[in-house]
C-alpha cells in the first residue's frame, strides 16, 4: 500500500496539540513551561506546524497598544528540524499580524543560542539593542518591521 503524505500546514493550536507541544518544549529547553503556564500564557496567538502530528509551535503576544508583537516561544522537534518549519510558523505570523494592523514583531534571544539568532537574522530581524546579564549570556533584542 503506498505511503500517502498529509500536506504539512500552520494552523492555530487546539487543545488536543497541548501534549505534544509540550513534548517538544521538554525536548527543546532546559526549563519547559508546563500545561498550565502554557494554557495561560498562549491566550492570543498559538499556532503548530502540523504534517502527520504536530512538530512545531510558536506562541506570540501583542502588546503596545496592538501595534507590536512579541514572539514568546518557538520550537521545532528535534527529528524535524532544519525543515523550514520554523521559517513556515514565522510567515503565517507575519500574515497573522499584518490583518491586525500590526507593524512590528519582537523577540528576546539568549547570546548562547547562536542558531537562533542565525535563525532571526535570517528571517530579517535586527537586533536593535544588547541587555547585559550577570551570567555573560547577554539578552539581544530583535526587531522586525512588517508591512
Amino acid at each position: 500500500m503506498e505511503n500517502i503524505r498529509q500536506p504539512m500546514i500552520v494552523r492555530v493550536a487546539k487543545q488536543e496539540d497541548y501534549a505534544k507541544v509540550i513534548e517538544i518544549e521538554k525536548l527543546s529547553f532546559p526549563t519547559a513551561w508546563d500545561y498550565d503556564f502554557l494554557e495561560k500564557i498562549s491566550k492570543d496567538i498559538f499556532l503548530v506546524f502540523n504534517g502527520q502530528e504536530v512538530c512545531g509551535y510558536l506562541i506570540a503576544g501583542c502588546c503596545h497598544e496592538n501595534i507590536v508583537a512579541t514572539i514568546l516561544k518557538i520550537a521545532v522537534h528535534p527529528e524535524h528540524r532544519r525543515k523550514g518549519i520554523a521559517t513556515n510558523l514565522v510567515h503565517k505570523l507575519v500574515e497573522i499580524l499584518k490583518d491586525r494592523k500590526i507593524t512590528e514583531i519582537d523577540v528576546i534571544v539568549i547570546d548562547g543560542c547562536k542558531p537562533a539568532i542565525l535563525f532571526y537574522k535570517k528571517a530579517g530581524f535586527k537586533t536593535v539593542s544588547t541587555i547585559p546579564q550577570a551570567s555573560n549570556d547577554d539578552l539581544h533584542e530583535m526587531k522586525l518591521t512588517i508591512g
